[in-house]
């Protein structure tokens, strides 16, 4: 399907995906509009960002399933002023007939009841036979997966499952490798090398929803191996995980200076700055590289004020790079970090045969 928008009023309606499948059917949306006069700390989510979805096709009925969001979604605030509000969601259905070729999408939501009407497209599915494997590396408790393979004309693609083991504080999953979003362009960030001494660098990552934010599952799609080849070697060097580790600090705004976070001394460096997004808190934190196996890359969930922001940036930050904050005031006072986001070093490696 083309990706539709409806507007009304100040709110706006986005449906970037529907898929109706031969198991079930799916349904990603995003909804953004005013949000609250007064945000709570921490946010919380709506009540109606929760609410049933129905489909209608071909005059029947369909209430999401009971599974529901299937992760990838979310709900955040941009701290304008004014405060804006979005929530974007993954709902599943059952399946739908063949021949379906028009659905109405349902939602119970602000600014009132939203009905969207989806023309479909049938697409041939040109399959390439994937063989199972479970083939496994671990390091830093990160256990990494390869569960299938599968070999074409024009592409090998590797199924991959990563799982981090439990820990006395959390961590969540943020990317294999070091983009959480893969551009056109980017530079391959892993390799598959054939036992003939072929090493081919993957074009594509197809991320699927999980439910866990301990898990992250990709398929890499690298070009096709040489036919004759038998085995090859997937490496993976790095990847980004968010931990819930360690006090919080507060800064003053500006200011520099040597710092404790989640385990990792750093210089840190506050000031302020204006963007395209308006009056920002810019942050750098530059831990030295004085840890071989891990470095430290931004702090995720950042308060300003008091008032809990997100972080941004021109470009994916490396170790040391700033990263912006939201000040809608321009005056804020003081800057509170917390969960650092962190690059772990491998090498993860895996022996794939391919016959």
């Amino acid at each position: 399907m083309t990706p539709v928008t409806v507007e009304r009023g100040e709110w706006t309606l986005i449906i970037d995906k529907f898929i109706a499948g031969p198991e079930r059917s799916e349904l990603r949306y995003r909804l953004s509009g005013p949000g609250p006069e007064v945000v709570a700390d921490p946010p919380s989510r709506p009540a109606w960002s929760q609410d049933p979805i129905r489909l209608r096709e071909q005059g029947a009925v369909l209430a999401s399933t009971p599974e529901g969001d299937r992760g990838g979604g979310g709900h955040g605030f941009s701290f304008g002023p004014p405060i804006s509000q979005w929530v974007m969601r993954n709902v599943t259905f059952p399946p739908l007939s063949l021949e379906t070729v028009q659905v109405d999408v349902i939602l119970e939501s602000p600014p009132d009841r939203w009905q969207v009407t989806l023309d479909l497209t049938p697409v041939k599915v040109l399959g390439i036979t994937a063989r199972p494997l479970s083939v496994s590396d671990a390091h830093h408790g990160v256990v990494i997966t390869v569960h299938a393979v599968a070999r074409g004309e024009s592409m090998t693609a590797l199924d991959v499952l990563t799982a981090l083991d439990p820990t006395p504080q959390p961590r969540f999953m943020r990317s294999l490798g070091r983009h959480q979003m893969r551009r056109p362009g980017d530079a391959s960030q892993f390799s598959l090398t054939d036992d003939l001494g072929n090493s081919l660098g993957e074009f594509a990552c197809v991320r699927d929803a999980v439910t866990d934010g301990r898990e992250l599952h990709e398929v890499l799609v690298f070009p096709a191996l040489n036919p004759g080849a038998t085995a090859a070697t997937l490496t993976i060097p790095d990847i980004h995980l968010a931990e819930v580790s360690g006090s919080p600090i507060t800064l003053p705004i500006p200011s520099e200076m040597d710092i404790e976070l989640g385990g990792f001394a750093a210089h840190a460096r506050i000031t302020r700055a204006t963007t395209f997004r308006g009056s920002t808190v810019r942050v750098q934190l530059d831990d030295g590289d004085r840890q071989p196996d891990r470095r430290l890359l931004y702090a995720e969930f950042p308060q300003v004020d008091g008032a809990r922001g997100g972080v941004g940036w021109q470009k994916e930050p490396e170790p040391g790079d700033p990263v912006d904050t939201e000040d809608p005031s321009g005056s804020a006072r003081q800057i509170t970090l917390q969960t650092p986001v962190v690059r772990l070093h491998g090498p993860w490696r895996f022996g794939v045969p391919l016959r």
